[in-house]
């Protein structure tokens, strides 16, 4: 079966590429030929470097037709058009990348929809804009003969009170190389780091204030994708301002080996965005070994425990501070154990379960457009 594969840009390399590029090469290994829709031609080069792999597809369709930026939850109606062209090149079509319930697509994986945004600091668009594509939203997740993978509860709840869907829960996967070994875990000091795009909403640019109130024996590294060169300016400025430039690091280029590096060398791991969806990078951490300090909310509450989430700032701090004081191999034992659930094979095994289910089914339904 040719299965096609919704993408436009998988060359940013951030969470929702990551479990693209999973579902592309799962359906390459089970035997699909498949086919990408992307903006660009995929930059394999980079992919490699990013994620230790390449993407696995058959062809490559290239189509940069949008009028907004990447990401720009605008795009939900050219992403339809887009859709529907890429139906008539396969026999069955996957969505990983609008979040959205579209045309043409027979299985979509909602990382958060595009509802719930609408309601959050993220975006604060028209809603009038919206009301054709929540109109048939709404059809289509009552009609109950697409598949709708999710995140996390927290999304599968989200998706399930805005639209009345039941969605399947199927948690992003955890690359094995980010999993330490053992008896690498005395190689740890005492460095917070923080794993992210550096974006608004993640909120990094608040790490040097944390800094400035931790104990001063303490590190903290910034690492990330480099935003706008204004989201990077408030970082340095923040750091400047708080007089932390001794102890606080930003890194916007570090190759994978390097990441994984400073993830084992870190005793935790500071993530600090409200009603983050899942959290590939916090689970990424604790694989390595990092004792997680997560907002309160969203996706993270799932796995990581209550007494490593925060509300305020000054907690934040505390809890960093507690973390490193207290830290042994085994606190971080536990945390690699938790984050197993999460490793590729998990992923893999789940997501093929859920897609031969749904084939079995859409061979006896036809097109679920």
């Amino acid at each position: 079966m040719l299965i096609g594969v919704f993408h436009p840009f998988l060359n940013i390399c951030g969470g929702a590429e990551w479990v693209a590029v999973n579902v592309i090469n799962n359906l390459e290994k089970a035997g699909h030929r498949v086919v990408v829709l992307s903006k660009e031609k995929i930059d394999q080069k980079k992919i490699k470097d990013a994620f230790g792999t390449t993407v696995k597809a058959e062809k490559e369709v290239i189509l940069p037709f949008q009028f907004f930026h990447d990401g720009d939850l605008h795009n939900v109606y050219t992403d339809g058009l887009r859709l529907l062209f890429l139906k008539t090149k396969c026999d069955l079509l996957i969505d990983t990348c609008s979040n959205a319930l579209l045309p043409g697509a027979d299985i979509s994986y909602i990382h958060f929809p595009i509802a719930g945004r609408l309601t959050t600091y993220e975006s604060r668009l028209p809603s009038a804009f919206f009301n054709p594509y929540f109109i048939y939203e709404l059809s289509q997740a009552r009609k109950n003969r697409k598949l709708i993978l999710v995140n996390s509860k927290y999304t599968l709840h989200t998706m399930r009170k805005l639209t009345g869907a039941s969605p399947t829960l199927l948690y992003p996967p955890i690359s094995k190389s980010f999993y330490i070994n053992s008896n690498d875990l005395d190689k740890k000091e005492n460095v917070v780091v923080s794993l992210s795009r550096l974006v608004r909403q993640k909120r990094v640019q608040l790490i040097p204030y944390i800094a400035k109130i931790t104990d001063k024996s303490i590190r903290f590294k910034i690492v990330g994708h480099k935003g706008t060169a204004w989201e990077l300016r408030q970082i340095h400025e923040s750091i400047e301002k708080n007089g932390v430039s001794d102890r606080v690091e930003v890194i916007t280029s570090a190759s994978r080996n390097e990441l994984h590096q400073i993830l084992q060398e870190s005793k935790v791991f500071l993530h600090l965005q409200v009603g983050e969806h899942f959290g590939v990078a916090v689970a990424e951490a604790m694989a390595s070994g990092c004792i997680p300090i997560v907002n309160d909310s969203g996706g993270p509450r799932e796995f990581v425990p209550q007494h490593l989430r925060f509300t305020q700032l000054r907690e934040a701090s505390k809890k960093i501070e507690k973390a490193i004081l207290e830290w042994a191999p085994q606190k971080s034992k536990t945390m690699i154990n938790l984050a197993k659930s999460f490793d590729e094979d998990a992923f893999s095994a789940k997501f093929n379960e859920s897609i031969s289910l749904y084939m079995k089914r859409y061979s006896k339904v036809g097109s679920t457009d």
